[in-house]
C-alpha cells in the first residue's frame, strides 16, 4: 500500500483543524497529530505481535493526587493519546497545585491512584504506553 492516502488525510486534518488521527489495520498502526505522524508498529502476519512497551509514570513529588484541574467539571477518560509535556494530572501541596506531565508521546492507559489519595514521591500514578518511532 502506498502512502498517498495518508498524505491526503493529513491535508484534510490541517484543512479542517483536526488535531489528532489514529489509524490501525492488520499491517499498520499510525498516529497523526499536528502534521506529524508516528508509526507505532508494522505487523507481519507470520510473526506474533510484540508486546507493547509499558511504563509507569511516577509522582515527581509528594502531594494529594487529582486527575483533573479543580475547575474542570468532567474527568478525562482513559485510555487516551497524550503528547510530551501535556498535563495528565495534578499534585496538590497545601495551596499549591503542581502539574504532572507526560514524559513523551504515547497512550495514557490506566490511572493507578485514586483522586484525593496521597501520592508519595515516586509512587506510580499512571500506566503509559510510549509511542514507537
Amino acid at each position: 500500500m502506498n502512502d498517498a492516502w495518508l498524505k491526503s488525510v493529513l491535508r484534510l486534518l490541517e484543512q479542517y483543524g483536526i488535531a489528532e488521527f489514529e489509524y490501525e489495520d492488520d499491517t499498520r498502526h499510525i498516529l497523526a497529530s499536528n502534521g506529524r505522524t508516528s508509526e507505532i508498529g508494522r505487523v507481519r502476519h507470520e510473526e506474533p505481535t510484540p508486546p507493547r512497551q509499558t511504563i509507569e509514570i511516577p509522582a515527581p513529588f509528594i502531594g494529594i493526587f487529582r486527575s483533573a484541574h479543580p475547575d474542570t467539571r468532567e474527568p478525562t477518560e482513559l485510555p487516551r493519546l497524550v503528547r510530551k509535556g501535556e498535563i495528565i494530572g495534578y499534585l496538590r501541596i497545601e495551596m499549591l497545585l503542581r502539574p504532572v506531565l507526560a514524559p513523551q508521546d504515547g497512550v495514557l492507559a490506566e490511572q493507578l491512584v485514586g483522586d484525593g489519595a496521597l501520592a508519595d514521591y515516586g509512587k506510580p500514578l499512571f500506566r503509559f504506553h510510549p509511542a514507537g518511532r
